[in-house]
């Protein structure tokens, strides 16, 4: 089964609506640039767009459909910030987002510290490319896949290629314990997940890895004598004059967007803590990020007082293991390719796009798990304003189909002898897919050139129906094909 299968069978992506977000407020302009803005905010459509049905709607309307209180946005144009601005509040009954509001950023945690450990080795004060092992001081790296021949490095751990153990982290609760990163890395010491070792061959394969992340985190700590908040501050926050951007946990009453699950619900205490900063733990404005992809753009271009041209280049020049570039999504080809990196913490979502050839761009931050939907939908319409190129939606035209043209599709699917059953339950001439956590996906028929094609208007997931002999009927979901088991037709 896909990864992208497992992952949709374990998440909630249905919303409902909820109270139009009050009107923007504009933090940074550039002379002309107001068209554009209010093309952007005036100009977003739903993900999935139904030929000749579907008519574009204004920024609030699309938060309040996707249960996200409060957002705030970037945009860049030819290496320049064009616009940034803030949308709707903190949390429903909290005040309006802020200019300086702080939201968490998730995993744009990851490639904030990757530019600060560029600075340090050009600075002379770090090696990429020597064993980890040889530079931890808080922590030893258990026994796995690494060897003599084939150690660590800080450059696999930037590139998620070191083989250690993947995935991210849940957080911790505010008023309860926080452990330490060392605890965290270890696996001991009430962490809540397992222990960062070598399950991979160091090099041999791409491996997404928070676990990395954090052991980059410990040597930048041991290297350099200094917790992770001051030294980011030294060697980037204050060079990049970012002026909200910390790694510090935050406090109750501070200037920061609450965090909103999918249902539109408040995270309990407003937001988690995540002490695993270098992998997750970036809390920011738009404005600061938006001013950072500047200067990556100036730099890449020989025209910043921060990075090396020729560092820059380094990384993003080198060829791209599967469409990755320490942690970068390589999106496009030639010079309308766009770096992109996303992040998601519980209650949140974020994401920046950055062509490094024209330095068009953006950021997107929203406290609300439906940021992810609404995050592609802005990306969409600042990508139709600015004539990018590189975000669409997804364009169907609907079709029509009676109840006795879908009799017969209901039942329970199976993807594999062991693995997940998906419910396909029929009302009249409506289909919903039933998925193992209880998320519920009504279905669209829509024109294709093969017949039964639907398309879950919510999300974009499509599936399709084939019938064969004797009454089997198979369906296709995330490139997989399941199989109606005998008798559970209703």
């Amino acid at each position: 089964m896909s990864t992208a299968l497992r992952l949709v069978l374990a998440c909630t992506v249905f919303v409902s609506a909820a109270q139009a977000a009050p009107q923007g407020r504009v933090c940074a302009q550039q002379a002309g640039a107001g068209e554009r803005r209010a093309a952007v905010e005036h100009g977003v459509m739903p993900s999935v767009v139904f030929e000749g049905e579907t008519q574009a709607q204004p920024l609030s309307e699309r938060m309040a459909a996707q249960q996200v209180p409060g957002l705030a946005v970037a945009v860049l144009r030819g290496g320049v910030l064009d616009w940034s601005a803030v949308y709707g509040r903190r949390a429903a009954d909290r005040p309006a987002v802020s200019c300086t509001t702080r939201f968490q950023a998730g995993s744009l945690a990851k490639p904030v510290t990757l530019l600060a450990a560029l600075r340090l080795a050009d600075a002379g004060r770090l090696d990429w490319d020597r064993d980890v092992a040889k530079q931890l001081r808080s922590v030893q790296l258990p026994p796995g896949r690494q060897s003599a021949e084939h150690p660590v490095t800080l450059r696999q751990l930037f590139a998620h290629t070191a083989g250690i153990t993947p995935g991210g982290y849940p957080g911790y609760a505010q008023g309860g314990p926080v452990p330490s990163l060392a605890d965290i890395v270890a696996g001991t010491g009430g962490s809540n997940t397992p222990r960062a070792e070598v399950l991979d061959v160091p090099g041999a394969n791409l491996r997404y890895s928070g676990g990395g992340y954090s052991l980059a985190q410990l040597v930048l700590q041991d290297t350099q004598g200094l917790a992770f908040e001051p030294l980011m501050r030294r060697w980037l926050f204050e060079p990049a004059r970012l002026r909200t951007a910390s790694f510090a946990l935050q406090a109750a009453g501070a200037d920061v967007a609450e965090g909103h699950a999918e249902d539109g619900t408040r995270v309990p205490g407003g937001w988690l803590h995540l002490p695993e900063s270098a992998a997750a733990g970036l809390w920011s404005d738009a404005g600061d990020l938006g001013a950072l992809l500047s200067e990556i753009w100036r730099g890449y271009h020989g025209r910043s007082a921060v990075f090396r041209q020729a560092s820059l280049r380094a990384l993003f020049d080198a060829p791209p293991v599967h469409g990755h570039a320490y942690g970068f999504r390589l999106v496009g080809e030639g010079r309308a390719q766009v770096l992109v990196h996303y992040g998601g913490t519980r209650g949140y979502n974020a994401g920046l796009v950055l062509n490094l050839q024209t330095g068009d761009g953006a950021v997107y931050l929203a406290n609300g798990e439906g940021g992810r939907a609404l995050g592609h939908e802005l990306l969409v319409a600042v990508s139709r304003t600015y004539g990018w190129g590189q975000f669409h939606d997804t364009r169907v035209r609907r079709a029509h189909l009676t109840a006795d043209e879908v009799q017969g599709l209901a039942g329970r699917y199976a993807f594999g002898a062991s693995g997940p059953r998906v419910l396909v339950e029929q009302a009249q001439a409506a289909l919903t897919l039933v998925f193992p956590n209880g998320d519920r996906y009504g279905l669209t028929p829509i024109e294709a050139p093969e017949p039964l094609q639907f398309i879950h208007a919510g999300s974009g997931v499509r599936a399709g129906f084939q019938r064969g002999a004797e009454g089997a009927v198979t369906l296709q979901l995330y490139g997989q094909q399941g199989v109606r088991e005998a008798g559970s037709s209703p």
